[in-house]
């Protein structure tokens, strides 16, 4: 597995959020398979899980990500990392 990690800013958590979840389709279209949300104020940290790499790449090349961050407020240049699970538990 393979996990998109982006953190970015917007103008209004509320706004972006909308926008996030009305943009699932085109994250599992591109194999997405689950994810979690993060805030700290309008700062806003999303993972996302995607099957293997070249998956994220994919997502990520695809115009409609662009345009989906534009149209909910992003207005910062995203911090990415694309980071491949070694281990995982739950306590």
């Amino acid at each position: 597995m393979s996990t998109l990690l982006m953190k970015h800013q917007v103008t209004d958590f509320d706004a972006w959020f909308a926008g996030f979840n009305s943009h699932e389709g085109v994250r599992t279209s591109h194999g997405a398979t689950s994810h979690r949300v993060f805030r700290d104020g309008n700062t806003v940290v999303v993972s996302v899980d995607f099957p293997d790499a070249a998956s994220v790449a994919a997502f990520r090349a695809d115009p409609a990500l662009a345009e989906a961050m534009k149209k909910a407020g992003v207005i910062s240049v995203p911090e990415v990392d694309i980071v491949t699970e070694v281990d995982a538990r739950s306590y």
